[in-house]
């Protein structure tokens, strides 16, 4: 039998995350993009 684990990230976690991977992997347009497009995810997932 598997339990479920909630691994679920706060926002503030998230963002943090993908802005010390984009810095790892050099990616400063990805880094610099990024809340435009998280922003634009979650408009279009709720229309």
């Amino acid at each position: 039998m598997t339990a479920k684990r909630n691994r679920g990230l706060t926002e503030q976690a998230a963002d943090t995350a993908v802005d010390q991977a984009c810095r790892m992997l050099r990616l400063p347009t990805i880094r610099t993009q990024y809340p435009e497009l998280a922003d634009a995810a979650v408009r279009d997932q709720m229309t």
